[in-house]
């Protein structure tokens, strides 16, 4: 990926915007909603490699779904069904037989993404024995090194390799399943509509976010800024972390300058 970090905007404002939003998102402080994939499956422990695999099948089939119904679902399906998150049984089995099961987990009820499940594990195995940290471990546990192997592999990685998904895959393995990843911080995608929303609310111009930013920005959109529909101010800014820096929340500065958060 090229340098997705353009700094016109001015850098201490950004970083109040950061520090304030990512502080906000970890402690319930966007109207109650705080990292839905962060809480643990029961008899997990964090960073094990079940909850490595465990983060990787759910964020293939996360794009476009509301993350507290299907975190919830998920962790409910790993003691449940745990034959759906082990990647040996997954590379052996004929999709079609992953989507009943995968349907009543409440994962998913579509084909096409029983057909992702199934070649997501069946790549787990191929390219790192059914280990996600033998394959980060491959990658010198690098971002970019891993960005660039799932963009030569699209056939091998579905959907996990997407523009979208992979940084937030991979910032979701940092911050949910303890992984240390060099380069992180160099990986942006687009935001959501919500999140596009929210960022030029708060005066910056473009689409990039960065990826551990993502989830963050989403939910201030999602669950914030959308609530928005007048031009008298915001109803939610007196309990908005953000508000101060907002052009809703009547103590923003006009002056916001290109930038990406």
């Amino acid at each position: 990926m090229e340098e997705f970090f353009p700094l016109t905007m001015d850098t201490e404002r950004r970083a109040h915007i950061r520090h304030a939003l990512q502080t906000a998102y970890a402690h319930e402080g966007l109207w109650g909603e705080s990292q839905p994939p962060h809480l643990l499956p029961e008899g997990v422990e964090r960073g094990d490699e079940t909850h490595l695999i465990f983060l990787t099948l759910v964020y293939t089939i996360s794009g476009g779904r509301d993350p507290i119904p299907l975190w919830t679902a998920a962790r409910q399906a790993l003691p449940q069904f745990p034959h759906l998150f082990d990647p040996q049984h997954l590379a052996r089995a004929n999709p079609r037989t992953l989507q009943e099961p995968l349907r009543q987990a409440g994962l998913t009820a579509k084909a096409s993404e029983a057909t992702v499940w199934h070649k997501i594990g069946k790549a787990l195995v191929m390219r790192g024995r059914g280990s996600v940290s033998a394959i980060l471990a491959q990658a010198g546990y690098d971002a970019l090194a891993m960005w660039k192997m799932l963009q030569q592999s699209k056939t091998t990685f579905p959907v996990l390799s997407g523009e979208q998904t992979a940084p937030r895959w991979l910032a979701g393995l940092a911050a949910h399943g303890g992984q240390s990843l060099a380069n992180l911080d160099k990986l942006a995608l687009p935001a959501s509509a919500a999140g596009q929303e929210a960022l030029a609310n708060l005066g910056i111009e473009g689409e990039l976010v960065s990826a551990v930013m993502w989830d963050a920005v989403h939910a201030l959109g999602r669950l914030g800024c959308h609530q928005q529909q007048g031009t008298n101010g915001c109803p939610l800014a007196p309990e908005c972390p953000v508000a101060p820096f907002c052009r809703w929340g009547n103590l923003a500065s006009r002056h916001g300058r290109a930038g990406e958060l």
